[in-house]
C-alpha cells in the first residue's frame, strides 16, 4: 500500500472537482473541496455553472466511469427520476439523408437528467466520504508556491491553506495559467476551433396525451448549407428539455411562440409537433459558445509539482456533442488507475503521466467534434490535413452503420466513449468496407452530376 499524503485541495465543486475529490480520498488523509458558489441543498441551477440550465448528455462511457468511481450512483439518479435511454432505440436521430436513422437496441444505455440533479447526486455521494470536506462560498484567488512546487492556495477572504496537492477544477483554468506565469514556466500551446455557436433552451411539460416511441430527438443540420439543429430529451419530472442551436447573428427566440415557430422551420418537424401544444415552464435561457479549446499541458517542458489542471481547464468541447462531463469522469478514472499503479509519492511523475493520459482520452472526442465543425467554411482554426477526405469517410461510416447493426453499435460505442477510436482504425476489414462505401457514394455523386 502506497504511503498516504496529508492534504489535497480541489478548487471547484462541479462534476470534475467532485469526481477527482473522490479519487484523491483514497490517497490523502484529507481532501478539501473549495467552491466559490453557495451550493443549493436541492437540485436548483447555480450561478457558477453558466450552462447549468441547458441540456447535458451523460454519455454511456461517462456513466460507466462515474459508477465505477461511485458505486450505486446510477441507482441514485434512477431513484431521483432520471430517464434511462436505450442507445439506438430511445433516440430518434434525424440527420441529412436519414430522417430518421434506423432505430435499434444496441445493448447498452445512458441516462437523461438535468445537470443540477446529476451534480446533486454526485455531491451527496462524495460528501458521504469521511475524509472529504466541502466548503462553499470559498473563492480561491491564487495558487502559492515554494520553488517549483505548489504549497498552498490563497482565498479571497485572506486565508492561506496548505496543500500537498492541488486540483484545478475551476473551469477555465486561469489559476493554473497564472501559476505557470508566476513560476516563469511557458504557457501550453493551445489548439482552438472557433465556432460562435448559439444555444437557446426551454423546458416543456410533457402533455398527458403525448405518446411517442422516442424519449430523445436529435435533428442534425446539413452542413454547410445550414447550421440549425436541435436536441430535446426527456428529463426528471415528466419534462422535455429542448435545446436549439445555430451559428451566426440571427436573433434568438425570446418567447414561447417564437421558440416553437423556430422549430417549425427546421428540416423536420418532429420536435415542433411535440411541443406546439405543450406548456413551457419558466423562461428561455441562452448561451453562446465561442470556441473549443485544447491546452496541451503534456507538451510543457516544465510544470509545477503538485498541481493538476483537469476537465475544462485542459479541454473545452463544443457542447452539442455532450462530451465534457464524460471526459472529466474518464480523466478521474485515469488518475485513480495511476495512483493505484504508483507506489511512491512522486507528485511530479504522477502529473506527467496523468497529463499524457489525458491527451489520449481527449483525442477521440476532439476528433468527433472537430471534423464536423470544420465542415463550415467560417470555422476559425487550423484545418486538419485531408479534411474533405475525412468528412467523406465519416459519411461512409454513417451509411454503413445505417445498413449494419454491428457497425452502428461500434459507431455509438466510440461516440459514447465506451471504446477508443482505434477500435475502428485498427480493424482493416471494417476500414475496407467503409472505403468501399466511399467509392460507391463517389460514383453516385458523379452520376447525379451528369
Amino acid at each position: 500500500m502506497a504511503q498516504r499524503w496529508e492534504q489535497a485541495i480541489v478548487v471547484g465543486a462541479g462534476m470534475g472537482g467532485l469526481l477527482f475529490a473522490r479519487v484523491l480520498a483514497d490517497r490523502f488523509a484529507r481532501v478539501l473541496v473549495l467552491e466559490r458558489d453557495r451550493l443549493p441543498p436541492d437540485h436548483q441551477p447555480r450561478v457558477g455553472i453558466p450552462q447549468g440550465r441547458h441540456l447535458h448528455a451523460l454519455l454511456a462511457g461517462g456513466c460507466r466511469a462515474m459508477e465505477a468511481l461511485l458505486p450505486g450512483l446510477t441507482d441514485d439518479i434512477r431513484a431521483a427520476g432520471a430517464v434511462e435511454l436505450i442507445t439506438g432505440w430511445s433516440h430518434r436521430i434525424e440527420r441529412p439523408g436519414y430522417d430518421p436513422f434506423p432505430r435499434r437496441d444496441l445493448g447498452f444505455s445512458s441516462f437523461s437528467l438535468s445537470r443540477p440533479l446529476l451534480e446533486l447526486c454526485v455531491r451527496r455521494r462524495v460528501q458521504s466520504i469521511p475524509n472529504v470536506v466541502l466548503e462553499d462560498g470559498a473563492a480561491v484567488e491564487q495558487l502559492q508556491h515554494q520553488g517549483s512546487s505548489l504549497t498552498a492556495v490563497a482565498l479571497r477572504d485572506g486565508r492561506v491553506l496548505n496543500a500537498d496537492f492541488v486540483i484545478d477544477a475551476s473551469g477555465r483554468g486561469e489559476l493554473t495559467l497564472r501559476a505557470l506565469d508566476a513560476l516563469g514556466h511557458a504557457r501550453p500551446r493551445e489548439t482552438t476551433i472557433g465556432i460562435d455557436m448559439n444555444y437557446s433552451s426551454a423546458l416543456f411539460k410533457i402533455p398527458a396525451d403525448a405518446h411517442y416511441e422516442w424519449k430523445s430527438v436529435v435533428m442534425l443540420p446539413k452542413a454547410p448549407a445550414s447550421s440549425k439543429g436541435l436536441l430535446m430529451s426527456t428529463i426528471e419530472g415528466q419534462r422535455w428539455l429542448c435545446a436549439i442551436g445555430w451559428r451566426g447573428d440571427e436573433q434568438a427566440p425570446t418567447d414561447r411562440e417564437a421558440y416553437i415557430e423556430w422549430t417549425r422551420q427546421l428540416r423536420t418537424q418532429t420536435c415542433y409537433h411535440a411541443i406546439k401544444d405543450a406548456e413551457m415552464i419558466g423562461k428561455i435561457v441562452r448561451f453562446t459558445f465561442a470556441e473549443s479549446r485544447h491546452r496541451h499541458f503534456a507538451q510543457c517542458e516544465s510544470f509545477p509539482t503538485g498541481l493538476l489542471p483537469v476537465a475544462d481547464a485542459i479541454c473545452r468541447f463544443n457542447p452539442i456533442y455532450g462530451q465534457g462531463m464524460s471526459v472529466a469522469a474518464l480523466q478521474a478514472q485515469a488518475l485513480a488507475e495511476l495512483l493505484e499503479e504508483q507506489q511512491g509519492n512522486d507528485a511530479e511523475v504522477l502529473s506527467r503521466r496523468f497529463l499524457h493520459r489525458c491527451d489520449h482520452i481527449i483525442e477521440g472526442p476532439w476528433a468527433t467534434a472537430a471534423l464536423p465543425d470544420f465542415a463550415y467554411p467560417d470555422t476559425r482554426g487550423e484545418r486538419p490535413a485531408g479534411l474533405m477526405e475525412s468528412l467523406k469517410f465519416g459519411q461512409a461510416f454513417t451509411e454503413l452503420a445505417a445498413r449494419d447493426a454491428g457497425v452502428h453499435k461500434l459507431m455509438l460505442e466510440i461516440t459514447g466513449l465506451l471504446k477508443p477510436r482505434s477500435a475502428l482504425t485498427a480493424n482493416p476489414a471494417l476500414m475496407q468496407r467503409i472505403y468501399d462505401v466511399m467509392s460507391e457514394m463517389a460514383r453516385a455523386d458523379a452520376m447525379a452530376a451528369g
